[in-house]
This record gives structure tokens, C-alpha cells and sequence, in this order.
């Protein structure tokens, strides 16, 4: 049930930040969200490799953008040894009311024994390719450059239950290699579609965003990019989501955690696609993942969420409920731990893991997603966010508190 006076108050709310708007204007581009997955996406980042691929791309897209000038922030491209990357920002050290979290590893696949340039391949991720050929490389780590580097090129190739990696060269391969697929990104800036491997760019990307606009607020945030959310396929919660695991355990728990990741635009062998929803439609939320089997958005916290897109609507962000559709487990896994206020907010992607074809998605889907992560997060940190999630809220009127 909706009421309009909430929506109302909200928007007010909203409305009532300092420069918001502008703000919004300034920070939440086309070209700059462009630019963000341009940085990610140029970058292979096979689970376990984040803290040396994707990490530095992160810092200095951040360092360009004037992130990291400002005393109120603190990055770590490897939080106390987790392998995971942290931008605090705030003034306490590491008690954050909110939690963002989104994943920088790819889904990638260990060698077996092979020859003649022909590798089984045992994956370390949901595979997810149907018949057929797909352009790959092959990673291994130079410990002389302390990098992930190409050691072959070549394609995946998938015939029924059998994967395998053929090298173009025939070069020899072994334990320690990587295969990830080889993707390009690409923008149509004439319908904003993208083409690329964007899972789970695409939220990391609005992360970043977000981040530019959040800095200017009196807020307690932590934005998590994590590795190794990518694992074995497995029905176990257990199997993946190992990195993320390791930064909860060193931090004490938030009152919000928004994980973010891409929503499956098309039905999959676990469940349904959206119901009249498409990429370009705007960010979305959900109420559970994986069938129930990872996180559950409480009920008051999602009728709070529906509050807050009709809200939005005000300001042109649009933010749409994604139910009955399919969404994969995730970050979220990790956040159940800490805290029941768990958000599920992403874009809708198709083809995720290379699943029909090469993903694609939206690039305006993009901004509207940074746009709900600030308001999410200024609302957390506002007078409204005790009353409304308390069990009997009492007359509502919202200033921002630090």
C-alpha cells in the first residue's frame, strides 16, 4: 500500500539537499559513466586478481576525477589484506551506516592438462555459454611485473557437457592460468546500448559515480569492490562470494547494505525474466535472490524502497520493481551477516556470463542506478530513516544527520 504523504515527504527531502540537483547534473554523465566502464572493462580481472588488475583502475579513475583529494576519504586497493578494494568515506574509520557493494572479478575457468593447444577447462564461476565458440584469453601472473598477463589467445568452446580453451599458437599452458572471455566494450550512443562483459561493471561503474556526489553530504559510507564473488558452480551459498566474506569479518556491521549487481533481462534455467521491464528501463530493486535462497528484502524495507521510486520519479530517476523476475545471489550472501537491511538494486543485463550472446544492457540504466544509490544513501542518514523503519514511525519531518 502506498502512502502519498511518505512519497511526499521524501521528495521534499530530497529536494532539500544542499546542490543535489546539480550535483546529480555535474557528476552523473553519460560520458563519465562511459569512462568508468571504459577503465573496468579494459582491464581482465579473473576471480583472485582484482587487488592487481581491476583495483588500480579503480584509483585512478578516482585520482582523475579528484575523489581522492578530500580528507574525508580513504581507498585501499587491498583492505587489511582481503584482496578486496574499500573507499571509506565519512569521518569514522571503519563504522559505516551504509554499505555498497558490488564485485570487480570476472567469471573465469582453470586449465586442465591438454595438448596440442586444446585445454579442458574446469570453471570457477556459474557457466553459463551454450554450443558454440566464443573469443577467450589465457591469463597467468608475471611476478617480475607483479601483473596478470596474456599468455595466449584463442576461444572457449562449448560442445554439450565439454568446455574447452583452444589456443590460436599452441602455446603451452598450466596450473595457474586463467581463461576469462575477451570482450570489447562498446556504447551506441544513439539508443545507449552497451555491449561488453558489464557483469558487474556496470554497478561498480555507478559506485563511482555515486561516490562524487556523496562526498559533498555529512555520511558514513563504505563502497566495497570485491573479488573472488565469482566461484564454483554449486548450489552451496558457500561455493562463492569468498572475498566478500573476508571484509565483513574485519568491520563492524552497517545499518543499510545495498548490493548491486545485474538482474537477468531474460527467463534462465532458475527462473523467470521481468514482467514488462527491458534494459533501458531504468535501475531496478528486488525483493529476493536465488529464489529466497540468498537475501530477502525485509518487508518494511522494501515497502520503503517502493516509497523511494515513486519518489524519484519527481527528479526524472527512474527506479523500477523487478518482481517475479530471476536475480542471482551474491554480494548479499555476505550482508546477511551483518544486518537484515539488505537492498537489491541493479540494471537489467542480458546474456549474463555469456550466456545466448555477448551481454548487453544500457548505458542510461547506469546513471539511473548512481542516482538511487544517493538517494538510498541520503535517506538512510536522514530523520526519516529511524521513523519509517521503526515499528510504529510517529510524525515524519527529515534533516540530514552526520
Amino acid at each position: 500500500m502506498i502512502d502519498e504523504s511518505i512519497v511526499a515527504e521524501i521528495e521534499q527531502f530530497l529536494s532539500s539537499q544542499p546542490d543535489l540537483a546539480d550535483r546529480l547534473s555535474e557528476e552523473i554523465t553519460l560520458d563519465r559513466a562511459y569512462r568508468a566502464l571504459s577503465a573496468l572493462e579494459s582491464v581482465p580481472a579473473p576471480s583472485q586478481t582484482a587487488r592487481w588488475t581491476r583495483a588500480p583502475a579503480v584509483e585512478q579513475f578516482m585520482r582523475e576525477a579528484g575523489l581522492l583529494d578530500q580528507p574525508n576519504i580513504a581507498w585501499h586497493g587491498d583492505f587489511e589484506g582481503t584482496g578486496n578494494a574499500v573507499l571509506l568515506l565519512g569521518d569514522t574509520s571503519t563504522r559505516k551506516r551504509v554499505w555498497l557493494l558490488a564485485h570487480l572479478d570476472q567469471i573465469s575457468y582453470l586449465v586442465n592438462p591438454g595438448e596440442n593447444g586444446h585445454y579442458p577447462l574446469m570453471p570457477l564461476c556459474y557457466h553459463m555459454q551454450r554450443d558454440g565458440s566464443r573469443p577467450a584469453l589465457a591469463l597467468a601472473h608475471d611476478l617480475r611485473r607483479g601483473e596478470l598477463a596474456v599468455r595466449a589467445r584463442g576461444a572457449i568452446e562449448v560442445a554439450g557437457d565439454a568446455i574447452a580453451f583452444i589456443a590460436e599458437d599452441g602455446v603451452p599452458l598450466g596450473p595457474g592460468t586463467r581463461v576469462v572471455y575477451e570482450s570489447h566494450l562498446a556504447w551506441d550512443r544513439q539508443t545507449n546500448a552497451l555491449h561488453g562483459y558489464l557483469d558487474d561493471s556496470v554497478a561498480c561503474a555507478a559506485m563511482l559515480l555515486a561516490a562524487g556526489v556523496l562526498r559533498c553530504y555529512p555520511v558514513e559510507v563504505l563502497f566495497g569492490f570485491t573479488d573472488e564473488e565469482e566461484g564454483p558452480p554449486s548450489d552451496a551459498t558457500q561455493s562463492f562470494g569468498r572475498g566478500g566474506r573476508r571484509l565483513i569479518d574485519r568491520l563492524p556491521p552497517s545499518d543499510l547494505v545495498i548490493a548491486s549487481d545485474v538482474h537477468e533481462a531474460e527467463p534462465t534455467n532458475h527462473g523467470p525474466g521481468p514482467r514488462a521491464l527491458r534494459p533501458g528501463d531504468g535501475a531496478v530493486f528486488a525483493e529476493r535472490s536465488s529464489n529466497g535462497r540468498g537475501a530477502v528484502t525485509p518487508p518494511h524495507l522494501y515497502a520503503l524502497q517502493q516509497h523511494l521510486a515513486l519518489a524519484l520519479q519527481a527528479s526524472g530517476t527512474r527506479l523500477r520493481e523487478n518482481w517475479g523476475g530471476y536475480v542471482a545471489r551474491g554480494e548479499d550472501i555476505n550482508a546477511m551477516a551483518v544486518t537484515p537491511n539488505v537492498a537489491l538494486l541493479g540494471i537489467l543485463c542480458s546474456n549474463r556470463h555469456y550466456a545466448g550472446d555477448e551481454p548487453a544492457a544500457n548505458l542510461a540504466d547506469v546513471l539511473d542506478l548512481a542516482r538511487a544509490f544517493v538517494a538510498y544513501t541520503l535517506l538512510a542518514h536522514s530523520d526519516l530513516w529511524p521513523r519509517l523503519t521503526a515499528p510504529h514511525p510517529p510524525a515524519i519531518g527529515a534533516t540530514v544527520s552526520g
